[in-house]
C-alpha cells in the first residue's frame, strides 16, 4: 500500500479533507491533491507532519492502513462527509 493509499484511507475515517492536511503540511490544497493522485512524490519531511495530523507516527504511516488497524491505532472515526450536488 502506498502512502498515499494509506492517506485517502485515513482521510475518509476521519472526515479530513485535503485542505486540512494541506495546511498541516504548510501547502496548497492542489499540492496535496497532486501527492494523492500520485503525479507528485511525497517529501520525506511530509511524512511526520502527515503523521501527526491524523495521531500517527511516521513509520506507522509508513505501515499502511491494514497494519495500522491490526495494531489497533486507527484514529476515530470523524463525520462522514458527503458532497452536494
Amino acid at each position: 500500500m502506498t502512502v498515499s493509499e494509506t492517506v485517502r484511507l485515513l482521510m475518509a475515517r476521519t472526515g479530513k479533507r485535503q485542505a486540512d492536511v494541506a495546511a498541516a503540511l504548510g501547502v496548497t490544497r492542489g499540492a496535496v491533491s497532486q501527492r494523492l493522485l500520485g503525479r507528485a512524490e511525497w517529501k520525506l519531511s511530509d511524512l511526520p507532519k502527515v503523521a501527526d495530523c491524523f495521531g500517527l507516527t511516521a513509520t506507522e504511516l509508513l505501515s499502511g492502513y491494514t497494519a495500522i488497524a491490526i495494531a489497533g491505532r486507527l484514529p476515530p472515526t470523524g463525520p462522514i462527509r458527503t458532497r452536494v450536488a
